[in-house]
């Protein structure tokens, strides 16, 4: 392997692959590093309702090991407590080239224009931190439809009413409906509420040599059995590693963000199982991107401390790691007369 590169990229994940496609194809010299293996349907482990990334109380089958990655979660309270990676307490996320593409449901949507400026629009709560963002809706539309194409959404054009206009279609068609569909748009109807087909990163046509969507109905928590799910790992990834621009090393932990003696940044120092224990290694690079997701990217900047960067890097102002936002799920249950699921279909 080479030593130095134009970028190295720490995460072959949601965001990793996609940042090393447009970076190999457009001639850089990239080491892509994830700490997780390479993974499809055949080869991901359990395949069962119980250890799973998302119902993980006996395992999960995306990484990391549950022997050997302990993680730390400390109560509100101050008290520290030992969990293995997929117990409750600790987010579960996926390690694993193609990251929670390779077991996430798909679903593809854009922020509307008031989850840039909440601030603004709903005021700060006492003791929050809570900003506008510093861009807007219209300066990321234009990435988000490359991302749309380049990956593959199907979908409804129509979309939310708050959102604005989409500049064209979907790349293709919307999943078909099924009875549990119909039965929303019923109700739907009856409120008078706007209903659409979600935008899914699954293909609902054959596409780039890759079958259409089988209908399974385990796309959350599962690798794809027809491939028919878009990840980063099927669709970004093989474009860069094409170019033969792109290094993919996999099964290494990055311990630290390297610098120089004036504290600008330079490389990485990584670890790689060998046959006789962890091995070290460095790499350095002109570029140091990390793309390994809102927790290990703060905990990998929070870890590189140096007589510059005394509290991490990026962390001079204490607010590396803090302002997490997980999601919330509003949930409603109904009982009909009539079937109104057939247990196909998508998340």
């Amino acid at each position: 392997m080479s030593s130095h590169y134009d970028a190295i990229i720490v995460g072959a994940g949601a965001s990793g692959n996609i940042v090393a496609a447009v970076l190999a194809e457009a001639g850089r010299r990239v080491l892509l590093v994830e700490r997780g293996p390479m993974a499809d349907y055949a080869t991901s482990g359990h395949r069962d309702h119980l250890r799973n990334q998302r119902f993980s109380p006996y395992g999960h089958n995306a990484g990391p090991d549950v022997v050997g990655n302990p993680r730390v979660l400390v109560t509100p309270d101050g008290r520290e407590q030992i969990l293995a990676p997929h117990q409750p307490g600790y987010h579960n996320n996926a390690a694993v080239v193609g990251g929670g593409t390779l077991v996430y449901g798909g679903l593809a949507w854009r922020f509307l224009p008031d989850d840039f400026r909440m601030a603004t629009r709903y005021g700060v709560p006492e003791g929050s931190s809570l900003v506008d963002w510093p861009i807007s809706y219209e300066d990321l539309a234009p990435y988000y439809q490359r991302a749309e194409w380049e990956v593959g959404v199907s979908g409804d054009a129509a979309g939310p009413v708050q959102q604005p206009a989409r500049a064209d279609r979907y790349p293709m068609p919307p999943m078909p409906s099924n009875p549990g569909s119909a039965r929303l748009r019923q109700g739907a109807a009856a409120l008078g509420l706007n209903v659409f087909a979600p935008p899914l990163l699954v293909n609902s046509v054959p596409r780039d040599g890759r079958a259409a969507c089988i209908e399974c109905g385990s796309c959350v928590g599962f690798p794809c059995p027809s491939d028919g799910k878009n990840g980063t790992q099927n669709t970004m990834l093989p474009r860069a590693l094409v170019t033969g621009n792109c290094e993919l090393v996999t099964g290494a932990v990055v311990e630290q963000i390297d610098c120089d003696a004036r504290g600008n940044i330079v490389g990485i120092s990584y670890l790689v199982d060998d046959t006789t224990g962890p091995e070290r290694h460095v790499a350095t690079a002109d570029q140091v991107i990390l793309c390994a997701g809102a927790i290990e990217t703060a905990r990998l900047l929070l870890n590189s401390k140096s007589r510059h960067h005394p509290q991490g890097i990026g962390n001079d102002h204490g607010q590396v790691g803090l302002s997490l936002q997980g999601h919330y799920y509003p949930t409603a249950f109904g009982l009909f007369d009539d079937i109104v699921s057939d247990g196909r279909g998508r998340a």
